[in-house]
C-alpha cells in the first residue's frame, strides 16, 4: 500500500537527496546531505535517518515507504528477443506483461548475481512489422516478438543499499536507475531532435543513455566521473583534494567573472589564486580538465557506435547532466567546435528536480503486476519457462 505522500530518495555516491510530494505532485519537503566518506555504510545509515526524520518533522507524518533512485559504474544491460503466439485468453497488454515476467524469471535464473531493476520493451514485431509502442489491435493468429532490455545491478550492491533502509525501518516500494529516470523526463525537452544522447556524469561514473525518436535504445555506464577530474587536477597541479574540488567548482562561475579567452589569462589566474591562495595556470587547468572530458565523450560515443552501429555524429544532440557536468559550459571548452555534433546542451538540474523525475517515472512506468499475471499462469519450472519463451514460433 502506498503512502498518502510520495517519498523519493536519490541515493548518490557523494550526496543523498530526499523529496516528499503530495498526491497532486506538490513539493512538500526537499533536503540533501553530503556524503563525506564514499562507501561508508554507517554514514549512509546516519544520513538517511536524518533526512527521513527531518521530513517527518516538517510534514508532521510518519514516512515508511520510499522510492529509491540509484546508479552504479557496474550497471549492466541484457538484451533479449522473445517470440510467442498470441494468447486470446487475456488482453494483449496482459499477454505482453506475462512474456516480460517469464523473461524476468529466465534472466534471474541465468544471472543469479544480478538484480533486475528495469525491464523495458524497446520494440514489438508483429508479422514482420515493427512498432515502438504497443499496438492497440492485433490479429488473433499473429505471433509477436518482443525486444526487451533488462537493466541490472550487481546483487551485492542492491543488497547493500536495501540494508541501509531496512536498518532504518523503511520499506522500498520501487528501485530505479536515477540516470534512466532523469533522461525519461528530460527527453521531452528535445522532441524535435531525432538522436539524443544524455551523459549523466556522477561522482564515480558516467551513464550514457541514447534515444532515437524519443525511444530508449541504449544505456551503459563507464567508471569515470567527476571525482576523476578532481584527482587529475590534484595530481598534475600538486594540490590536495579539497583544493582541487574548489578549483573544479570555480568552472561554474559566469563567463563574465571567469572568461577562458587567452587574452584574459592573467585575469583568470588572479581569480584562481583568490579561490585557493596559490598561483595556478588557467591554460594548464583547461588542458587537464579537457583531457578527461574528451575521454568521457569518446568512450560514450564508442559504446553507442558499437551497440547501435551509429556513426551519424552530425545528427546527434549531446546533453550533459549530473553534478559532474557542472564543470562544463559552452563557452569554456568550445566543445561544439571540437566535435561535429548537431547540438550540445548543458542542462542545469535543480536538485529537487531529480526526485521529481523519480515521481513522474513511477507514476507513468509502473512495474508489471505479477499477482495479476500469476492468476493466468501456474508457477513454471526453469526449462518449461525456457521453452515457453523461445518456442511456439
Amino acid at each position: 500500500m502506498r503512502d498518502k505522500y510520495s517519498s523519493i530518495i536519490d541515493f548518490g555516491s557523494s550526496e543523498l537527496r530526499l523529496g516528499v510530494f503530495s498526491e497532486n505532485f506538490s513539493k512538500l519537503f526537499f533536503q540533501s546531505k553530503k556524503i563525506i566518506q564514499n562507501n561508508n555504510h554507517d554514514e549512509y545509515l546516519e544520513k538517511v535517518n536524518l533526512l527521513v526524520r527531518d521530513a517527518e518533522s516538517k510534514i508532521s507524518t510518519h514516512l515508511e515507504n520510499l522510492t529509491v533512485l540509484y546508479d552504479s559504474p557496474d550497471i549492466y544491460t541484457i538484451d533479449l528477443s522473445i517470440k510467442k503466439k498470441i494468447d486470446q485468453k487475456i488482453t494483449f497488454k496482459d499477454f505482453c506483461s506475462s512474456i516480460i515476467l517469464e523473461a524476468n524469471h529466465l534472466i534471474k535464473d541465468c544471472y543469479t548475481n544480478k538484480k533486475i531493476i528495469h525491464s523495458i520493451v524497446k520494440k514489438y514485431i508483429i508479422n514482420d512489422k515493427e512498432f515502438s509502442n504497443m499496438p492497440e489491435q492485433i490479429n488473433e493468429k499473429n505471433s509477436v516478438i518482443l525486444e526487451i532490455t533488462f537493466i541490472c545491478l550487481p546483487y551485492y550492491q542492491y543488497k547493500n543499499v536495501i540494508e541501509v533502509f531496512k536498518k532504518n525501518n523503511l520499506n522500498i516500494l520501487d528501485f530505479f536507475s536515477s540516470s534512466l529516470v532523469k533522461s525519461y523526463k528530460y527527453i521531452n525537452y528535445f522532441k524535435d531532435n531525432e538522436f539524443v544522447a544524455f551523459l549523466d556524469i556522477g561522482f564515480d561514473r558516467t551513464t550514457v543513455i541514447f534515444f532515437n525518436k524519443q525511444k530508449l535504445k541504449f544505456l551503459n555506464s563507464i567508471s569515470i566521473g567527476g571525482n576523476n577530474i578532481s584527482k587529475d587536477i590534484s595530481q598534475i597541479m600538486n594540490l590536495n583534494m579539497e583544493e582541487s574540488e574548489n578549483l573544479k567548482k570555480s568552472f561554474n562561475k559566469s563567463e563574465i567573472d571567469f572568461s577562458y579567452d587567452d587574452e584574459n589569462s592573467k585575469k583568470n589566474n588572479d581569480i584562481l589564486q583568490k579561490i585557493i591562495g596559490k598561483n595556478i595556470s588557467i591554460d594548464l587547468l583547461k588542458k587537464v580538465v579537457l583531457a578527461r572530458i574528451e575521454e568521457i565523450i569518446k568512450l560514450s560515443l564508442k559504446d553507442i557506435n558499437i551497440s547501435q552501429n551509429f556513426d551519424k555524429i552530425q545528427n546527434l544532440t549531446l546533453v550533459l547532466i549530473g553534478n559532474g557536468s557542472k564543470i562544463f559550459n559552452k563557452n569554456t571548452f568550445q566543445l561544439e567546435d571540437k566535435y561535429n555534433f548537431k547540438e550540445i546542451n548543458f542542462y542545469e538540474e535543480n536538485e529537487h528536480e531529480i526526485c521529481e523525475a523519480g515521481l513522474i517515472f513511477r507514476e507513468n512506468f509502473k512495474d508489471i503486476n505479477e499477482d495479476k499475471i500469476k492468476k493466468h499462469q501456474n508457477k513454471l519450472g526453469f526449462f518449461q519457462r525456457f521453452f515457453n519463451i523461445f518456442g511456439n514460433g
